[in-house]
């Protein structure tokens, strides 16, 4: 059925239909300085933390909460987030999204020692999964099905562009040093953004809510939240306690909560018509994949930025500043693989350029371990490495988005977002909880702090690289169930 036809009076869809051309542009803007501002928040805390390590004192165990924490509320409530704003309106909830993701930003500069950062940070995930899924919401509500790969290739620019951006920013805010702030700025600067966010949102957004708002699900929001942190709690927490039986029984709970919540979302569908995600969602084989693609993709960048901050800075010794221009490198092969290769190989291969992607990605894990072996670095190499983790990401990215969401049905735009944000920040905490894991055991052994970190880093490589491999044989998967080129279908949904 065509988009046009779903629409109801007084959704979303209708009011964004009135639209200028000039007034969709503004909005887009809008709701892109979010997304940049959460995606900086989420990758630029990996440059602050030997600074936060040093100057508040956090332990090894409170690190990787201020990192994955984040990911972790971030993703569990990002279903529900997107549910939120199909059925009480996009605008509504990105603006309230956005004005507590300011409020919680404060509240990490702010924060007097580890335990009021790692709580600040759960909460700012929190905010941001109220405000996530919102934004590929409207993109779907704004634009029609053959205008949508054209934006999602912006976002997708923009996505690995902020999310390699991150480390740079943060790099340079940490040693300009203002006000003697330090690494307080990385979350400080969340302030102006969103501010200016925030007014642009309430004076540019369509209002109304989904298609086919109804009642929320509070019962498989409860269930989802229980699983991913059955799943993700133990992750984090499990390296650093030894894996205690609790920990252990929480993890092996995960496969039957989840087969739970699947009956149960098949039993809410079937009576009332308004499970918090429509089992039939899932059977869509481009969603599937989609989605499995994407938890062996979205890893790699947080687990190798992860570890590669601790052998630069930590044993190598390299200052904040000097780990920004490491990773200036990152950027620019985002920027060329999204903008420049990507969209000319798209048009050839389709989604096929994913396994170049990928290919690309592995060959500069395996430099990047060789530009740091025994404890010396190679910078060129290095740069090189860096370089190919971006383009190797870059082209992933906007195919994989497309791919995923490309065919859900507009009823469903707000809980596909948030299912699509939910799966990739699933992805990144595991990234980072499974490589800080290899990563922090290995570098507790060894002689020279440089030697060590570099061997350190050689031990959690495998586990990136076999993420990869399976990413691959996915992408030949999914390849299968798509058109023969790049070319977007022109028809709804």
């Amino acid at each position: 059925m065509n988009d046009t036809v779903t629409a109801t009076e007084g959704s979303a869809f209708a009011a964004a239909a009135a639209f200028t051309p000039r007034r969709r542009t503004l909005a887009l803007v809008a709701v892109a300085l979010a997304f940049v501002m959460d995606l900086l928040d989420t990758t630029i805390i990996n440059v602050a933390i030997p600074s936060i390590e040093s100057g508040i004192g956090a332990s090894k165990a409170a690190l990787e909460w201020i990192i994955a924490g984040y990911a972790m509320a971030f993703a569990v409530l990002l279903i529900v987030g997107g549910r939120l704003g199909d059925s009480l309106g996009y605008r509504r909830m990105f603006l309230a999204g956005i004005a507590l993701f300011t409020l919680t930003s404060v509240a990490c500069g702010l924060a007097p020692d580890a335990l009021a950062l790692q709580v600040a940070r759960l909460l700012q995930g929190v905010s941001a999964a109220l405000m996530v899924p919102q934004v590929m919401a409207l993109v779907q509500v704004m634009y029609p099905p053959e205008q949508r790969y054209k934006v999602y290739t912006v976002f997708g620019f923009l996505g690995g562009f902020s999310a390699a951006l991150g480390p740079i920013v943060g790099g340079l805010l940490i040693d300009a040093n203002w006000f003697g702030l330090g690494w307080r700025l990385t979350f400080l600067i969340n302030l102006p953004i969103g501010l200016f966010s925030l007014a642009a949102g309430w004076l540019l957004l369509p209002p109304g809510r989904g298609v086919n708002a109804g009642r929320i699900d509070l019962g498989g929001a409860a269930l989802s939240v229980l699983v991913l942190f059955a799943l993700l709690a133990p992750l984090i927490e499990g390296p650093t306690r030894g894996w205690p039986a609790g920990l252990v029984a929480l993890l092996g709970a995960t496969v039957p909560l989840a087969w739970g919540t699947v009956r149960y979302l098949r039993w809410r569908q079937a009576t009332r018509g308004n499970a918090l995600v429509d089992p039939a969602l899932l059977k869509r084989r481009k969603v599937a994949m989609g989605l499995l693609c994407t938890l062996c993709i979205n890893p790699v960048l947080p687990g190798h930025l992860l570890a590669m901050t601790f052998v630069l800075q930590t044993g190598l010794g390299m200052s904040a500043a000097d780990m920004a221009y490491a990773c200036a490198p990152i950027a620019a092969g985002a920027m060329g693989g999204i903008v420049l290769l990507g969209p000319w190989l798209f048009r050839r291969l389709g989604v096929r350029v994913m396994l170049i992607g990928t290919g690309v990605s592995c060959a500069s894990l395996v430099l990047a371990a060789w530009s740091v072996h025994g404890g010396q670095l190679a910078y060129v190499p290095l740069l090189l490495a860096q370089f190919g983790m971006g383009l190797g990401m870059g082209l992933c990215g906007p195919q994989l988005s497309n791919a995923t969401l490309q065919d859900v049905p507009m009823a469903d735009a707000g809980v596909a977002a948030g299912l699509f944000t939910a799966v990739q920040q699933i992805a990144g905490a595991v990234g980072v909880a499974l490589t800080g894991w290899v990563f922090f055991h290995a570098a507790g052994i060894g002689s020279a702090a440089a030697a060590r970190y570099a061997e350190a880093y050689l031990h959690a490589l495998p586990v990136l690289l076999v993420l990869l491999a399976m990413a691959m044989y996915l992408t030949t998967r999914l390849a299968r169930v798509m058109p023969a080129t790049g070319q977007r279908p022109v028809h709804g949904h």
